[in-house]
């Protein structure tokens, strides 16, 4: 006798679970990783309004959406250069070096980070040296 289950694995239930799970490209992945290393401006409401899509147990990222409004938002200098990368990234586009000016030493890391691993070096350290 043979039993056949037919185990889905459970739905992601966060909403950066959800937009780990989309099935994006390599830029839009590395955008992604972005804003949920930082955190503080994915968990806004607003942002989530403009820049996220939720379906049924899935959700993605509408760049398109997010750089027509990215004006509106009310941000501080080092927030909007940060999703300007954000968007440099996931769209393709490019964007003026000096953006990282205002980003802070946690943007900042995290942006050299993300470009980092999008470059394949999984050897380089970036962080806070000791």
């Amino acid at each position: 006798m043979t039993v056949h289950h037919d185990h889905k694995p459970p739905a992601p239930t966060s909403m950066e679970e959800r937009l780990r799970a989309w099935d994006a490209t390599e830029h839009e992945r590395v955008a992604v990783a972005m804003l949920i290393e930082e955190h503080e401006l994915l968990a806004r409401p607003v942002l989530q309004r403009v820049l996220v899509v939720q379906a049924e147990g899935s959700a993605y990222a509408d760049w398109t959406h997010l750089s027509l409004r990215l004006p509106e938002l009310e941000l501080s200098d080092g927030e909007y250069a940060f999703l300007e990368v954000v968007l440099a990234i996931a769209l393709g586009r490019q964007v003026l070096i000096d953006r990282v000016l205002p980003l802070g030493e946690r943007r900042l890391a995290i942006v050299l980070r993300a470009l980092a691993a999008w470059a394949g070096a999984d050897s380089l350290a970036v962080g806070v040296r000791s």
